[in-house]
């Protein structure tokens, strides 16, 4: 995010040789300090120094573009608009003033605006990987997945500059599912083989994942198995679409398949097709009686839907077929969690279960965690304990770290808060709640400075949010 922000020598340079900006030092430190700030994540100040060149400067279009960028990155849709059109006031309307509003209507999803003023711009500047990537993006949101796919391409062969590492990763995990829905799975496998290498540990572990099954489906023995093992993959990347296609093919392939039904009725229950989500789910059941997972959809539709009580019968029935089920128990919980009146000591009892029955998986000790101090149930012992284990699981678990902070805070120790809430800080930056927690531990040792700081940084980072909101009214108080 800094390196994003550390081009301002070149526009600024880039400004001042199209005559648009005829600007003193005074105006170029106040950009400069904008940038640093808005590198930093400070949105808040960097919009009042970018505020302070553009009042210093009524002609200069750069301070103006920044201003609205920072809006963009907050998710200030109008206000960002707003911007822009001062802009355009201003100066010509090209280069800098439509890309930026180009990046505003992919940020907003309005794709076809931004495919429209994307392609405009390609015709001028066909080298910008950057932007064939967002046109990639919004012609995916078009439902035009043979231009989608020509983009992401364009972007990858596009060179000056070069497309960042990330979005290279994410162009080739995008080309790997459209590859799929063409029926092309060797170039799948190639795309999804080459996002493995990316910076994202966690999209390169899916996309790994993803690797492994095609290789199976390519393999050729048991295909509805490996069509399903595939759908997994794709279903624990978040793409739904993808995931629905595979599992429909392994039923095809194996219309008995009680898993492929499970997940296939899990997928339509989330795409909101909750009729032919229950008739699936229903049939893996009627298929499978002994396995886990009809039962473990099925009830949490019925969860989710808020039948409670439907729901809790239907993850007893699945209890009682697969009891050693870490995932059957932590929804059981949920159940009692999510009622009008919470029976905690049930909640408990069955969270504890899931730990029992899966010690080494760091999900359940963070739900047993969480539920401690969430509810504010003895957080200074069984919170501070149980957040302490999961980070023995991963050390620079953000959700772990943040929570054993937390529990210290309400436990009254909020000296002992500030390291782990720091460090996490440190691994998730962007994260609201960290920063918010942050303010409220630096406002009880007493300093003061340091707490507005912190609450402001969560207000910039979830401005129209509830935990902005929160922070909104510590910064009121305090």
């Amino acid at each position: 995010m800094v390196r994003a922000w550390a081009r301002i020598a070149a526009l600024i340079g880039a400004v001042l040789l199209l005559g648009l900006l005829p600007a003193s030092k005074e105006v170029v430190r106040a950009i400069q300090r904008g940038d640093d700030l808005a590198g930093r994540l400070h949105y808040s100040a960097a919009i009042e120094a970018y505020r302070v060149a553009a009042a210093r400067c009524p002609a200069c279009l750069a301070p103006r573009l920044r201003q609205a960028a920072v809006y963009v990155r907050q998710a200030r849709y109008d206000e960002a608009l707003r911007a822009y059109l001062d802009a355009a006031r201003r100066g010509p309307f090209d280069g800098p003033l439509e890309e930026g509003l180009a990046r505003l209507y992919s940020a907003q999803g309005s794709d076809q605006a931004a495919a429209t003023t994307l392609e405009t711009l390609l015709r001028r500047r066909p080298e910008r990987g950057d932007l064939w990537f967002l046109l990639g993006v919004a012609r995916e949101g078009i439902d035009d997945p043979a231009g989608a796919r020509q983009a992401y391409q364009d972007a990858l062969r596009a060179g000056r500059p070069p497309l960042r590492a990330a979005d290279r990763q994410r162009a080739h995990t995008r080309l790997g599912v459209l590859c799929l829905g063409d029926g092309d799975t060797a170039c799948a496998a190639a795309h999804w083989q080459a996002a493995i290498e990316g910076p994202d540990t966690t999209l390169s572990s899916e996309a790994a994942q993803v690797v492994a099954a095609l290789a199976m489906v390519e393999g050729g023995s048991e295909p509805a198995f490996a069509w399903a093992r595939l759908g997994q993959a794709l279903l624990s990347s978040d793409e739904l679409l993808a995931a629905r296609l595979v599992f429909e093919r392994s039923l095809s392939l194996a219309p008995a398949y009680a898993d492929a039904h499970a997940y296939l009725g899990h997928v339509l229950d989330v795409q909101g097709e909750e009729h032919e989500a229950v008739a699936h789910l229903e049939t893996a059941i009627a298929l499978a009686p002994d396995h886990v997972l009809g039962y473990y959809f099925l009830g949490m539709l019925y969860v989710h839907k808020g039948w409670l009580v439907t729901g809790r019968s239907v993850l007893f029935e699945g209890h009682d077929a697969a009891p050693e089920d870490a995932a059957i128990c932590a929804a059981v919980a949920d159940t009692y969690l999510r009622a009008e009146e919470i029976d905690y000591a049930a909640a408990e009892r069955w969270l504890h279960a899931a730990v029992d029955r899966a010690p080494d998986e760091i999900r359940f000790h963070l739900l047993l965690a969480h539920f401690y101090v969430d509810h504010n149930i003895d957080p200074g012992l069984h919170g501070i304990a149980v957040a302490e284990f999961a980070l023995e699981l991963d050390p620079d678990n953000v959700e772990a770290l943040e929570t054993l902070g937390w529990a210290h805070y309400l436990s009254g120790t909020p000296r002992l808060a500030l390291e782990p809430l720091l460090r996490a800080r440190s691994l998730a930056p962007q994260n609201a709640q960290v920063c918010y927690r942050i303010g409220a531990t630096y406002q009880a040792l007493g300093d003061l400075e340091l707490a507005r700081e912190a609450y402001q940084q969560a207000v910039d980072l979830d401005w129209g949010g509830t935990i902005g909101a929160r922070a909104r009214d510590a910064l009121a108080g305090g």
